[in-house]
Parts: structure tokens; C-alpha cells; sequence
């Protein structure tokens, strides 16, 4: 089966790689492509650039969007998300006769709830940030555009490399948040797996999947976890609430799970201390 994956990261790279060792002949779209590893077949490809896209191959059976936004505003966000989309959709249709499913990584941002809040694929979206709301649009775009499509809603996303919360318990700057603060995440890893399951659901699969691990937690308890493993003092409580709030709630994975998708990481315990023990490594 040939898979096209638009946008090749780090995310995207490592599901490319998955799928390769199933059998599959994987192609990656990206600005410098000679950053792919083998057996990915790599094409030089400026998704935003003015220069037209190269040929689809016609008997591409899956596609992979995973987005990464040039600047992290509502423009850059338009035209990484939304407009890559739209202008992909065009060329599918015309160009992948053979087509078997858009995957679409998107965002748990787009999801509602608030105050400890459970959520699942039913609860109606809310993005609270202009450049969610963008992911929204993006959302509903493939969605409306008559091809097979399934998006995966993705939690935080940490792995090697990703670095952000271990960086501040290090340095210091790190401050036990002033009220609840649920966090939910998902391991690089397993979203890489979670994007080969659904393409291996085929005909199975549906149109929304909450991707993120089995335990959400407080961001207090993570960054104490973090602070024991580091052999570093417990950080300061936050002296008021952040001026910029994250939303406040639990996300369900239970739909994915009852599906036959497992986590390799099923916490943020064992995803830690695998990434502080060095396991793994990014793909540039």
C-alpha cells in the first residue's frame, strides 16, 4: 500500500517508519527531505510556497496531514492548517483515484470542557483560542470535502525531545499551578501508532478519535513526579492563577481503545522516565 504523508516531522516520520516496517511504500512531503530516514522515499516540497506540488501518486491509498504552523498566529495557523488542507483536498480528488482515507492530526484545543470536565468525541467543540478555532475550520473542511477522512484529536504531545515541562522543573522555573490544573497528554510515540491503527481500521474507521494516554493528572503531580525523578526539590506554588489558563479538564480515550489500540505509554510515568532515560531520539 503506497502512503503519502504531508508535512513529515518528527509525528509523522515516526508513523512513516511504522508503516515501512509493515510493508508499505511510504513517500514524505517536507521543505528539506533529505532529513527523512531510510526506507522513506522523501520529496522537497514547500507546502505554503508558491510552486506547484508535485504529481500525487495515483495509487496513494492513505494520506497523512500533520500540519506545523510557520508562526504560531491566526495567518500562520491559515495557512499551514487551513489552506494546505484545502489545496491537498483538490489534489486528491483529482490526482488519488485509489484513496482510501485522509488522516487529519488536529488538536484536543478544539475540544470544550472546562473545570475538571470529562470530554469525549461527543462533546461539542469550543476552541478557546483564535488558532483553535482555525484547527476547527480545518477540521470541518476535510470533513466536508466528500473524501474518507478521519481526524485525530491529539493531547499535548511529549517524547524525546520535547522537553518543556523537564526544562522548567531543571531550571527552576517551574510553579506548582494556584488552583486545578488538569493536564492530559499523549507520547510521540503512541500517536505515531495511533495514526497506523486507524489506517489499518480501513472501512472500520470513523471520522473523530480522541488521542491521549489513560491517566490525565494534575500538573502539580507531574511536575513533582518529574522533580523525584531529576533528584530535584519539588517546585514553588504559584503565587495566582496563570493570566493565560489552559482549560481545565479530563479527555476520554476510551473510543480509540475500543477499537483494539493499546498504548505503549499508558501514563505520564512511564513516558518520563522513558525520555529522561534517553530511549528514544527525535527525528530532525
Amino acid at each position: 500500500m503506497k502512503i503519502l504523508l504531508i508535512s513529515c516531522g518528527d509525528v509523522a516520520t515516526e508513523a512513516g517508519l511504522r508503516f515501512a516496517a509493515l510493508g508499505h511504500e511510504v513517500t514524505g512531503w517536507r521543505r528539506n527531505s533529505s532529513k527523512l530516514p531510510a526506507p522513506l522515499h522523501g520529496q522537497d516540497v514547500d507546502l505554503q510556497g508558491d510552486e506547484p506540488w508535485p504529481r500525487i501518486d495515483p495509487e496513494t491509498r492513505i494520506a497523512v496531514l500533520t500540519p506545523v504552523p510557520a508562526s504560531r498566529d491566526v495567518p500562520g495557523y491559515e495557512r499551514a492548517y487551513l489552506q494546505v488542507a484545502g489545496k491537498l483536498v483538490g489534489a486528491l480528488k483529482e490526482q488519488a483515484p485509489q484513496l482510501e482515507r485522509i488522516i487529519y492530526v488536529s488538536s484536543s484545543a478544539v475540544s470544550g470542557g472546562d473545570h475538571g470536565d470529562w470530554v469525549d468525541e461527543s462533546t461539542p467543540s469550543e476552541p478557546n483560542r483564535e488558532t483553535s478555532v482555525v484547527l476547527a475550520r480545518t477540521e470541518q473542511a476535510l470533513l466536508d470535502s466528500g473524501l474518507p477522512v478521519t481526524v485525530l484529536r491529539a493531547s499535548g504531545i511529549y517524547g524525546p525531545g520535547r522537553n518543556h515541562l523537564i526544562t522548567q522543573v531543571r531550571n527552576g522555573t517551574a510553579r506548582l499551578p494556584f488552583g486545578s490544573h488538569w493536564t492530559n497528554r499523549i507520547h510521540r510515540d503512541d500517536l505515531a501508532r495511533a495514526i497506523v491503527h486507524v489506517a489499518e481500521l480501513g472501512d472500520l474507521a470513523e471520522q473523530l478519535y480522541l488521542v491521549t494516554d489513560n491517566e490525565p493528572a494534575q500538573l502539580e503531580d507531574i511536575f513533582t513526579f518529574l522533580a523525584g525523578e531529576l533528584d530535584l526539590p519539588i517546585p514553588p506554588a504559584a503565587a495566582e492563577p496563570a493570566a493565560r489558563r489552559a482549560a481545565d479538564r479530563r479527555i476520554d480515550n476510551s473510543k480509540l481503545l475500543s477499537t483494539g489500540f493499546t498504548l505503549a505509554f499508558p501514563g505520564y510515568r512511564e513516558g518520563y522516565r522513558s525520555v529522561l532515560a534517553g530511549e528514544l531520539s527525535r527525528h530532525p
